[in-house]
């Protein structure tokens, strides 16, 4: 696993608190402990205004970065599922939102069930919309629920994603747990999430919602960001094992398009910069990867 240098802790501390003054922002100084319950009164995060509408979920919609970056997540963790598990598969797709990878994934092949959950109404009436729209099966079935009591058996799904949730959650050991129970011995998690640290901060915070407003402000709470060592420990004590990530960064060209698009300067049709996989640095904005239930 990458090792972050001594001294990063102190550059995060001041590049954060120059930057929030500067937006006069309150200073977020990471929690003592991320892996700890977070009260949610405690985080600044809006979890329902961002994802409220079912057009927000659009190509042209407030999360049209995510259709960016939807091509190259979703052939890495299909390329995961089949080196790891033998299909057919059975998906659970935790914090699905607008049910962008369930979807993408039940276009491919030895796909036989995939079930999505999720908190936002808006969210899963999107995700349903498309759904049924689908030329054959299978078609994801979403229902709401919450992450942290899953109403599922134990060892149902023999692969899990968790895709642009975990910097939302306030419990991430008891979501994990939940993630370990409903996976078969042998079964997959895969996973992308932002990182925490000062170029997360520069470019998800301050760029994306307060300067260029690419997604909306409140979207995330930099504290809430998992660095990949937190993770790894969370992982760990859910019982997986094998934990293994990637860089997924964006590219200038999807940066420069979203930013045109925040402005009204060019269509979401018009889009095609994407994002790429790339080794772990400490300038990486997102990771994407994998961890095992053992057998």
């Amino acid at each position: 696993a990458m090792e972050r240098p001594f001294w990063s802790g102190a550059l995060i501390g001041g590049v954060v608190a120059v930057g929030a003054a500067c937006l006069q922002l309150p200073v977020p100084w990471p929690y003592p402990d991320r892996l700890a319950v977070i009260a949610e009164e405690a985080s600044r995060i809006n979890n329902e205004e961002p994802y409220d509408a079912t057009e927000k979920w659009a190509r042209n919609g407030s999360q049209a970065g995510l259709h960016l970056l939807n091509p190259t997540r979703v052939a890495f963790f299909n390329d995961k599922i089949r080196g790891t598990i033998e299909s057919p598969f059975h998906v659970l797709d935790m914090g699905c939102g607008g049910g962008l990878v369930s979807n993408a994934l039940a276009g491919l092949p030895n796909y036989a069930s995939i079930d999505g959950v999720d908190l936002s109404a808006p969210a899963l009436s999107y995700a349903s919309m498309v759904a049924e729209q689908l030329p054959g099966e299978p078609r994801p079935r979403f229902q709401n629920a919450s992450l942290y009591t899953l109403p599922f058996k134990d060892g149902v799904y023999n692969a899990v994603v968790m895709s642009d949730v975990l910097e939302h959650l306030h419990d991430v050991p008891r979501a994990l747990s939940e993630a370990y129970r409903v996976l078969r011995p042998g079964g997959i998690l895969v996973f992308d999430t932002i990182d925490r640290s000062v170029a997360t901060y520069i470019v998800a915070i301050l760029g994306a919602e307060y300067i260029v407003g690419i997604i909306n402000k409140g979207s995330h709470d930099w504290r809430l960001f998992l660095r990949p060592d937190e993770l790894g420990r969370g992982l760990e004590g859910a019982g997986f094992k094998d934990f293994a990530y990637e860089g997924f960064q964006p590219s200038v060209r999807a940066l420069a398009e979203l930013s045109a698009f925040s402005y009204g300067l060019l269509a979401a049709e018009s889009m095609s910069g994407g994002w790429g996989i790339e080794p772990p640095s400490p300038l990486m904005v997102s990771y994407i990867g994998h961890a095992v239930k053992p057998r």
